[in-house]
């Protein structure tokens, strides 16, 4: 037997070698996802792991859907520092899939790691745009932006979820703080009334108006009882009680907001604007009950 023969013969039997091995993988793969998607998920992660060991054993590492399935089944177990750990291993070797980005991001919330959170979602709507989950890994992108305090991104990326956020409270509730620390405050008083309409009680929603008419008012009162200190004349008194006919009623719509958030949840906070809308209205019994209660 020639020498060519005999390597061909090696290369055979290398070639055999792989493709058993390769056909074991798909197999000990399937039944995996197969235990998975059946809610299986200590049987589709131990499938996993032998695979993994079995690999790693032999100084080599598996391959990356493995590496996968075994994260997001140990995910679905509650084990976070496992999950993480074979899920970072799949993108280390280079491997990429949308399973595995949204498992990354996963986990990430559950140790609250905002920040590797948002790569990961980021990475998702790079890497898969037309993905089958890009819809919730938008919003939920746009909820750590808000949290965040990304709001210029915030911004960029509501055009994509707004259609599922006309019924959504807490997005509408978001986009809402988002503008109102961008000083948008007509989309605010926009997003206000439309979320008021959803949920009466919602408490950003009763903020905003509340915050706005006590501000509204305190600014005016106080530019107009000083230009009036300034100048004593009856044409500045005029001026003074023209303003006070906006002044109180806005602080009437104000002191209305807050008592509905004080019932909602009695803060010190609350108490304390009350307490000041009630001296300015001169009602010094509920000036001094609110007072008292916001210390």
């Amino acid at each position: 037997m020639s020498i060519s023969n005999i390597i061909k013969g090696f290369i055979i039997i290398l070639l055999l070698q792989s493709c058993t091995s390769s056909l074991n993988t798909s197999k000990q793969s399937e039944n995996a996802e197969a235990a998975y998607k059946a809610g299986n998920y200590e049987t589709a992660l131990t499938i996993s792991e032998q695979e993994i060991e079995s690999r790693e054993n032999k100084g080599k590492k598996a391959i990356g859907p493995v590496y996968v399935s075994a994260g997001k089944s140990a995910l679905a177990l509650g084990q976070n520092d496992k999950a993480r750990n074979y899920l970072e291993t799949a993108r280390e070797i280079k491997f990429s899939s949308p399973e595995m980005y949204e498992s990354l991001a996963k986990v990430y919330k559950n140790i609250d790691n905002l920040s590797k959170e948002i790569t990961a979602l980021e990475a998702y709507r790079k890497f898969y745009p037309q993905g089958e989950k890009t819809g919730n890994i938008n919003i939920r992108l746009f909820e750590t932006y808000v949290e965040s305090e990304n709001w210029d991104l915030a911004v960029k990326l509501w055009p994509e979820i707004e259609s599922q956020a006309q019924s959504n409270v807490n997005l509408l509730a978001g986009y809402l703080i988002v503008n109102k620390n961008l000083e948008n405050s007509a989309v605010c008083d926009k997003l206000a009334q439309q979320i008021l309409k959803l949920d009466a009680s919602n408490v950003t929603a009763l903020e905003w108006y509340a915050e706005k008419y006590y501000w509204k008012a305190e600014n005016l009162y106080l530019s107009e009882m000083k230009a009036y200190k300034a100048k004593r004349t009856q044409s500045q008194y005029n001026k003074l009680l023209k303003a006070l006919e906006v002044v109180y009623p806005d602080f009437r719509k104000s002191r209305d907001y807050y008592l509905k958030l004080y019932k909602i949840k009695p803060k010190a906070d609350y108490a304390k604007y009350l307490g000041n809308i009630y001296t300015r209205l001169d009602d010094k019994e509920k000036a001094d009950y609110y007072n008292n209660k916001a210390k």
